[in-house]
This record gives structure tokens, sequence and C-alpha cells, in this order.
């Protein structure tokens, strides 16, 4: 057994298709598949079952041992990376776990930002939840993510605050008001993120009292935004992870703020990779440098 067959196995795992792991490994389908067969004839067992169109799915024995060689290929990896850190050299892989309220120009800023300083660590980008980003965190598939913070089970270091607001057309009976209270939206059509979302949260104390109707969601917040524009119905979203000026639509801070602590985690400090604690390092001198956009107050 070697890292190559568990790259190739972890690889066949994510993507579920020979030609995408041949192209994510940089090796032919032929040395794909004959990587996944040795691995499965040393360990006497079937990893994945295939199909004839080469589509591939865990059998119950290798979604039971996807978690190890997850955890092995990280270790490696770290050793790899603390041994050219050791002779001056800073290379390698980071697998960041990202989520809808750190999107662009956030998400973006911070990239720039880290590139510049380290443009030989390669960032492979996973979107999704925050329950999403902790269970990736917790089982490797990722290195470090943002997460709301605190986050138990989790290193999560503290990046900045935002605070939820209501957008509505301009036009909208609403864009006037200074603020919004919860009842106010009892009427209205919500527009909402299908990730990300914290709306359970803000209502659950008044679940009996306000009866709020989701009528569409959608994965892009640029989507969301049109659709207010366009009268379909008002959102919810982090103020500040949007664009300062939004045209044709009026930001209104919610009556009773609900603030949004957004942190960067790993699993362990103790373990994480150095790409990872650079990355984690560098993230907290851009969101420190950008404090006059997102305030630190906790």
């Amino acid at each position: 057994m070697n890292f190559s067959q568990l790259h190739c196995f972890v690889a066949l795992a994510d993507t579920g298709s020979f030609t995408e792991t041949a192209y994510t490994t940089h090796l032919t389908q032929s040395a794909v598949s004959h990587a996944l067969a040795a691995l499965e004839r040393e360990l006497g067992v079937t990893l994945l079952e295939r199909n004839n169109k080469g589509v591939v799915a865990l059998t119950g024995i290798g979604h039971s041992l996807l978690p190890h060689a997850r955890v092995l290929l990280a270790q490696a990896e770290a050793i790899e990376q603390g041994a050219r850190a050791a002779r001056g050299l800073v290379k390698g892989n980071l697998r960041l776990g990202s989520i809808p309220p750190v999107a662009s120009p956030l998400l973006a800023g911070v990239l720039a930002h880290f590139h510049q300083h380290y443009p030989d660590i390669d960032v492979v980008l996973f979107e999704g939840a925050f329950q999403e980003v902790e269970e990736w965190l917790s089982s490797n598939v990722i290195d470090v993510g943002f997460v709301h913070h605190p986050t138990k089970g989790m290193d999560s270091t503290y990046l900045a605050t935002d605070e939820l607001h209501v957008f509505v057309a301009n036009g909208h009976r609403l864009h006037t008001r200074a603020s919004v209270m919860v009842d106010d939206l009892r009427e209205e059509s919500l527009i909402m993120p299908r990730t990300g979302c914290e709306l359970p949260e803000i209502f659950e104390q008044n679940r009996g009292k306000h009866r709020l109707h989701i009528r569409y969601q959608a994965s892009s917040h640029a989507t969301i935004l049109a659709m207010v524009r366009e009268g379909l119905g008002v959102t919810i979203m982090p103020r500040k992870t949007l664009p300062e000026k939004l045209e044709g639509i009026t930001a209104i801070p919610l009556d009773s703020p609900h603030a949004l602590q957004i942190g960067l985690a790993v699993r362990s400090m103790a373990s994480a990779s150095p790409a990872a604690l650079l990355f984690l390092q560098t993230a907290v001198a851009w969101f420190q440098e950008q404090a006059a956009v997102l305030p630190s107050a906790r």
C-alpha cells in the first residue's frame, strides 16, 4: 500500500469518476484503475463499485476506511510541508472550506492576500453550509474552514462580526424604514440562500407568533439580489459580505440586531499543516486590516 494508491482512492470517492480523478491526480485513467485495483487486492476488499460508464460509488467497507485514508494523506502532506518549511521552502496544497456569508468580495480579498505572500501554495476551495464545513473538518476533507465562532470540538479563531439586514427593492413599502421588526415580515415572500441561512435561528423564539414564507431559494447571492430588485420578495443576509452600493435595493437593519460571528477553524492547532497555519495567520491579518469595514468588536 502506498500514498499514490490512497490518493487515487480518496479522489475517486470525492469525484465519483475515473476521468475526473485522472485529471486531479495528473495520472492516466488506466493508472488510476491499476492503483485502485492494487490497493483492493492488497486489502482483500472491494472499496468502490464501478459501472460501465466509469461512475463509482463507495462500498460499505470503502465508506468505513475512507476517513482513515484521509487522515494518512493529511498527515503525509503536513510532514512534507513541515520539511519544506525547515528548508526555507513554502510550498504545498491547502483545502479550504468556505460558507456563503464569506462570499466575494471577502473571500477573494483573503485569497488574493494569501496568494501574494505564498504563491506556491495551491488552494482547493470547498463551498457549503456551516454544518458541511464542520463535517469536512472533522473528516479531514479540508484543512481549514470558515465557521461560526466559536465552534465546539474545533480550534476556532475569531475573524469578524457581521449583522443580518433585510434587503428590499427601492419603492417597497419598507424601504424608507430605519429598521425592520420581525413582525413586519409576516406578509412578505422571502428569497433565501439555499445554504448558510440563519433564518431558523432568528425566528425560533417566535415560531408560533410569526409565520414567515420562504417562497424562493437560490445558491447565488447575485441571483437573490436580482430577484429582490425585480420585486419578487425580500431577503435577509449579512450586510458586510455584499457590495456597499446595491443598485435598486435598500438594506435595512433588523430592529433587534442579529450578530453573526465568523471564525476560521482547524481540527487542532497542534496537528494543523503549515499551509493551514499560514492561511489562518494571513486571514486574521487581512481581516484586521479591514477593521473599518468589518468591525473587530465581538
